[in-house]
């Protein structure tokens, strides 16, 4: 204990009392800082040996010389928070189509930290630290405010056809299924893009890449064979628009969901129906071999195939999470209807 946690004024082991507030030192060490746990006339021995002594959850760490510079550094980070976070998940997507390139950015990214705190002398907060911050809540604010006063509308409207004690517990049974559907919707479009966007499949090695392959960086490479010929420039567009769509459903179910309205949950269910059958449909014609080399598809099919045991299971879990999120999305539109 290096400071007096009274009035914060740097202390000595050998005080027995704050020198400026006399804060009894001696009495919160005894009290919080004791290695041996008196036992109390309710307790047994095995309750009393699983108290841990405070002192090692307490303990401070401080290297044996501080470097200036590792310090500049973390201060940096503390400071600009904002885009230390949104670098982080620039640095995800950028590792889901390439880990060696994420890795590189990464590295470079801590270099150009190194250099810049060495080279300054106070590290202080970026105004685009600020700015970024300001819009992020302001987003988010007035997002989850639009939700609320949705809901508040909702029920003013309730409260004005029916009885006030009979809509009270409709208007809480409607909140309380409602909350958990949503809840599961989100959760299903987050897996939906984190599916999108990680390998689960088997290793691979491909030309520039050898490891696990996500649907993302199959999508483009896939993409990329296809506008090498313009015979097939057709196909390789209709890849880039059928990713773009799954990246983008996800987001506006997301969106509508949390807005709350009939038309939102509407659209909800319609964009996640689609996707659903859309994906079913591209499994069917994959496992048949006669379908998948006929029709505007069939590059795309002929060519996923290749690449089958690497995003097998992506795909599964794709398709599982789409089915469920059309089904809670179903439930939620005709539960609200009746």
């Amino acid at each position: 204990m290096t400071t007096c946690p009274n009035c914060g004024r740097s202390i000595t082991d050998n005080d027995k009392v704050c020198p400026n507030c006399q804060f009894n030192l001696q009495k919160y060490r005894d009290t919080f800082f004791t290695d041996q746990h008196q036992t109390a006339n309710y307790e047994n021995k095995n309750t009393a040996k699983k108290i841990a002594s405070r002192e090692a959850y307490r303990q401070e760490f401080y290297p044996k010389k501080q470097n200036l510079t590792i310090k500049k550094m973390l201060q940096w980070m503390h400071l600009n928070s904002m885009i230390v976070f949104l670098l982080g998940i620039a640095l995800l997507l950028i590792m889901s189509f390439s880990r060696s390139i994420g890795w590189i950015c990464f590295f470079a990214l801590l270099v150009w930290l190194y250099a810049v705190c060495v080279r300054t002398a106070d590290i202080e907060r970026y105004t685009v630290d600020e700015r970024l911050t300001e819009k992020v809540n302001q987003i988010g604010s007035n997002l989850f405010n639009n939700v609320e006063d949705s809901k508040q509308k909702v029920k003013s409207r309730k409260r004005s056809t029916k009885g006030e004690q009979r809509v009270e517990e409709e208007v809480a049974t409607v909140k309380k299924h409602f909350n958990y559907v949503q809840l599961l919707v989100i959760l299903m479009a987050v897996i939906n893009l984190v599916v999108l966007f990680t390998g689960s499949g088997a290793s691979v090695t491909d030309i520039s890449y050898s490891g696990k392959m996500s649907i993302t960086r199959v999508a483009f490479g896939l993409a990329g064979r296809l506008f090498s010929s313009s015979e097939t420039m057709l196909s390789g567009v209709i890849v880039c628009v059928i990713w773009l769509l799954i990246l983008l459903f996800p987001l506006i179910i997301t969106y509508n969901t949390l807005k709350d309205t009939v038309k939102g949950r509407q659209i909800s269910f319609v964009l996640s129906l689609i996707e659903t059958v859309f994906l079913v449909y591209l499994i069917y014609r994959m496992s048949n071999s006669a379908l998948s080399n006929t029709g505007i598809l069939k590059n795309i099919t002929s060519q996923l195939l290749l690449y089958a045991v690497s995003i097998g299971a992506s795909t599964y879990f794709l398709i599982l999470s789409s089915v469920m999120m059309t089904i809670l999305l179903g439930y939620n539109l005709f539960k609200n209807k009746n």
